[in-house]
Order: C-alpha cells, then structure tokens, then sequence
C-alpha cells in the first residue's frame, strides 16, 4: 500500500469492469468501428496484431525485451476477447501477460522508463478488459509486477513523486497514462495507487495545466510540445472515458488549434525548440501532428481538428511493422501513443462539431507570446516567449522565422541529440535563432537552465519577456514586447516590435524595430539572421536568395552598423570563434547568419520583403 498526502480526487473509477478508456456502452460503437469499413486500415491492422506470436524476445539488444509491436498484438488480442466474451482467448490473453511480466528486462536500455511503462500499461488493459477471466493470485501477481517495475524503472519513482507538471519527462506517459491507467484497472484491489496517481494530477497537473496552456500553445514546441501535448489528453479522455467528466481546462482542447497553425504548406512543422522530426522518418516530417490532433478531436470533437489527424495519420503511425522500436528509432510516435487498438476505442467517443473558420493569424498568449500568419503558402512567427521552461525549450526570446514555400528567414542548428556540445553550446542557444546578441551574449539562463520543480517558481523565476502591445487585422499582424527581463545581465531596457503585412510589397513585408540600452555604453548589439544559402550584402542592404523565393532586407538606423555574414563550411554553428559541428547535418541545418552590429544605444529597423526569386 502506498500513502497519498493529495486530497482524494473528486472522480472516482467505477465499480463495473470495463472502465479502462472504455465501459460497456461503448462496446457497440468500437464494434462497429472495427467492422463497419469505414476504418478498414486500421481495422485491418487490428486483426494482423491478433496474429502476432508474442515471443517476449525484444526488438533490439538496445532494446532489451521490448517489442512495441508485440505489446500493441497483446493490446489488441485483450480487445478482442472482450468484443467476443471468449474466455479462451481472455485466457490466452492473461497467459501471455503473465510471460512477459516474468521475463521482461529494460534495464539495459536507457528507455526502460518509457518501455517498462508501455508494459504497465498493457497489463492495465489486460486487467481490466479481462478481468472476470482472472483469479486472485494472478491479480495479485500482476500487480506486484508492475509496481516492481514502476519502482525500478520510473524517473517519477514509485510512487510517482518526483519531477514536476511544468516541463520534462513528467508530463509524459509515465503518470499520465500508465499509471493512471494501472490505478483505474486495479482500483478494487488497490485504490491506494488511484488516490496518489491521480490525487497528484488533480491537484497539481491541473493547475499548472491551466497555466502552461492558457495561451492555446505548447511552450516546448512543435516536437515536444506536441508529444507532451498527446500525453495531457491521455490524461483527459482517460478520466473520460470512465466518468464522461472533461476534467483538464478548455484551453487544453483549443491548444490542437496552434498545431495547425505552426504547419507548413509543404505539410511539415516550422522548426522551433528540440526538433526531431527532421531527422526522422520521412513520414513523420510530412504528418507530425496526427497524433496529438487526433486525441484532442476525440476529447473535444472539434472537426477540424478530427480531419487533419485522419490526414495525417498513415499506417505506420498506428503499427510500425516489421520494426517494433519507437520515434525515437523510426520516427513514429511510440509506446502505443497511438495504435489500431487506441484508434478504434476513442475514434467517435465525442460527437464532431464544426468549429468556425480559423483566421489567417491569431497571438497566442503567455506563456509563449507569439503571432503566428499562415495563409497556407506564408507562414510567419513573431514569438516574444514570456517564461522559459528549460528542457527542450531554446533561448530564444524575441525570434522571428519566415517561410513561404521554403524557409527563408529560419531557424539554427540540428538536434542531434540532447546532451551534445552542439546542442548545448549552439542549438539551444540565442546565436542560433533570429534574435539579438547584447556584448556578445545571448538572453539570461534562468535557474542555471534547470527545469522548474513548482508552478510558482515557473512563474516568478523563468519569466522572461512581456506582450505590450499586440494587433490581428487583415492589413498587419503585430507584437510588441518588453525584453528586458531575459536581458537584464546586459541591458538596462530592450524592446522588439515585429510586424508583418502580408499585402505589402511582391509576397508581404515584415518589420522588425528593436530599441536596446545596454548597461555598458560601448557594448555591441547584434541583430542576427539566419539562413539557408550564403547572403549577398550590398551596404545595407541584404539579399537571402532560396530555391524559388528570396528576402529582401533594409537596415534603418542613424548608428553606425557593421554588416557582416558568419557561414559556410566550418563557420555554420559558429560560438565566438569556435564551430560546434552536429553529429548529423539536415537540410535546414543552415548555412549560418547575418550579423547586424552597432555599438552602445540603438533603435533600428530591419525589414524584410518577401518576393519571388
């Protein structure tokens, strides 16, 4: 037995069996989803996974015994016993169970928190799903398993006491759905482990959710924040699932929106934090977000949201055949995220409602502070970054990116992997985004770069700009923020305005006017740009030339400036003289940037027309 201090969570499983992400009236509905042919890929792949022998053997040395795609067959086979009420296959089902349970071994991978929580996960399924076809010992078997399991393999610890709502691997799978799925399964035996997984997410997870997510987008990013995103909505439509309560704030759901906003029109997600997609699979850059959309449309019902994750989500998204790993190896989001099983059971929970046509650009408010346009051509951001949040968030307050059929004004760097001199000396850093260098350095490291432990310290500590100003009309789209808190080891004031015009000029304009006070009166500031192809600069005047489009830059200012391009071969990843070279070089790696400089005070603007090449 495990001691919560949480107060009891206001929602309590059920007494009845099935309660695990479905009850006994949504049996017909999976049915028909399984056998309707509406859905024939999926349900096809549901009925390959029942054929799947499961041999517990693993996927990879790597991988220890792990085999996503034989826990996702034990998924599906424990579904289809329950369909069918055949206690023969419930039996086979807790059999198989039982052998992996006694032969599973993850720690030598250092996954063993995501594998080993897959597998709690699984057995939950099969607990619940086949629960009259158990006896007392095995429960009591199974239980002790993946406890045991829990308490060797997950960061959180067991019980999941450790890291924190805000950032990092806390708001993955390991409580939001593992756990919190093993409690409701065991819940008659155990309501212990329900009161303390879900104890905490009720009275921690949800407050900060309402913070993390007031501004409708994921403040770690494309990747990560979607990847988090997708584990948040487990968290939801598991509760769901059992009560029919929504219990997450409605910010959470309308967070899917920003997805949508942040993709490109070649179908890819404009790079921003940790990305890595663009080292993946080439199906995961082309559909990054299915899955998270997909589980916001099965919690909210929102249409557009529901149409998109369909577009988006291809056959090995829901199994990687002939694979097994996760997107970590692949590309594919992993550890049965999302698989047939998990499509058939939520696809059609909430019935789809139209939600009103999205506007071409819309601000997104803290704790990102960001104007995004995509008219499905342009896609413009003006990101202020009100509060950091460390782990796979950069430093990059005040960034600005520009793409119209390629990337034109871009992002820096490769995330090669997490702990690479790349990574930490160049990706994370300002250098590498379109942002600005005060004496040579970029903006503050709050806490030491440390992931915030509380909400409190998240919103005191890690906060690192303000919106003034913002403004969504058809003629421009505009931000306006106060810097100086990121810069307050450099500057005593620093503001950036960004703007953009998209019926200005060939293919739209945006305006970037900055106003900098450093705190030594010769100290250089620098106005960075990144690119993909070596610029031309013609006094000051910059042309960045793509494959099909190009940018056309003006700097006005009454200070001296210094225009110079820091690139090219050995020069790309370039800190202060020395180039950090990533393990992998993709195709918006970067050729490196242009460097605007003036000493002391200094107000200018640079702007930025779009046009054809």
């Amino acid at each position: 037995m495990i001691t919560s201090s949480y107060a009891l969570p206001p929602i309590l499983p059920p007494a009845a069996h099935p309660r695990l992400m479905l009850t006994a009236r949504e049996l017909p509905r999976i049915r028909e989803n399984l056998c309707g042919g509406k859905y024939s890929n999926a349900a096809g792949l549901f009925w390959q996974l029942c054929d799947v022998e499961i041999k517990g053997e693993g996927a990879t040395p790597e991988a220890g015994t792990y085999h996503m795609k034989e826990y996702l067959a034990l998924e599906a086979k424990a579904l289809n016993a329950l369909l069918s009420d055949d206690a023969d296959k419930g039996r086979a089902v807790i059999d198989t169970l039982l052998f992996l349970l006694r032969h599973a071994d993850f720690a030598a991978t250092y996954m063993q928190a995501r594998y080993s929580g897959h597998l709690i996960f699984v057995a939950a399924e099969v607990y619940d799903w086949c629960n009259k076809w158990l006896n007392g010992a095995e429960k009591e078997e199974i239980i002790a398993r993946c406890e045991a399991f829990a308490k060797a393999h997950f960061e959180m610890g067991y019980p999941p006491e450790k890291q924190a709502a805000i950032s990092g691997h806390g708001n993955e799978a390991q409580l939001l759905r593992d756990l919190l799925a093993f409690s409701i399964a065991v819940y008659d035996e155990r309501p212990d482990i329900y009161a303390f997984c879900a104890g905490r997410l009720f009275e921690e997870y949800i407050p900060a959710y309402e913070q993390v997510f007031a501004g409708e987008f994921h403040p770690q990013g494309p990747c990560y924040g979607s990847y988090r995103y997708a584990w948040a909505m487990w968290f939801g439509l598991l509760i769901l699932a059992m009560s029919g309560n929504r219990v997450l704030p409605e910010a959470v759901g309308r967070t899917a929106d920003s997805l949508l906003y942040l993709t490109r029109a070649d179908g890819e997600a404009l790079r921003l934090g940790d990305d890595y997609n663009e080292c993946k699979a080439a199906y995961t850059a082309k559909n990054p977000f299915g899955v998270p959309l997909f589980l916001a449309a099965a919690y909210t019902g929102n249409g557009a949201h529901h149409r998109a994750a369909l577009a988006q989500l291809p056959a090995a998204y829901l199994v990687p055949f002939g694979h097994g790993l996760d997107f970590y190896d692949e590309g594919a989001f992993g550890e049965g995220v999302i698989s047939p099983a998990v499509f058939l059971i939520f696809e059609g929970m909430t019935p789809l409602w139209e939600p009103e046509k999205r506007p071409l650009g819309r601000y997104f408010d803290s704790p990102v502070c960001a104007t995004v346009y995509n008219d499905g051509e342009r896609l413009v951001l003006m990101k202020l970054g009100a509060l950091w949040g460390a782990n796979h968030d950069h430093l990059d307050t005040g960034c600005f990116q520009i793409y119209d059929g390629e990337i034109l004004a871009s992002d820096s760097g490769v995330y090669d992997s997490y702990h690479t001199p790349h990574r930490k000396q160049y990706a994370i850093g300002t250098v590498a985004h379109n942002c600005l260098l005060v004496g040579g350095e970029g903006t503050r490291v709050p806490c030491g770069g440390k992931e915030p432990k509380t909400l409190a310290a998240w919103l005191s500590d890690y906060r690192m700009a303000e919106c003034l100003f913002h403004q969504e009309v058809p003629e421009r789209y505009e931000i306006f923020g106060d810097l100086t808190e990121a810069y307050a080891h450099t500057c005593q004031r620093i503001t950036r305005r960004m703007c953009f015009e998209p019926h200005r000029g060939e293919r739209g304009v945006l305006t970037v006017t900055d106003s900098v006070t450093p705190k030594e009166a010769d100290a250089p500031v620098t106005f960075l740009l990144h690119c993909q192809s070596e610029p031309v600069i013609r006094g000051r005047e910059i042309l960045i030339s793509g494959k099909k489009k190009a940018l056309r830059c003006r700097v006005e200012t009454t200070s001296e400036v210094e225009i110079c391009a820091v690139g090219g071969a050995g020069r790309q990843f370039e800190v202060k003289g020395v180039q950090y070279e990533p393990q992998v070089v993709t195709a918006e790696a970067g050729w490196g940037r242009v460097e605007i400089t003036a000493r002391g005070a200094v107000e200018w603007t640079v702007t930025m027309e779009i046009g054809n090449k």
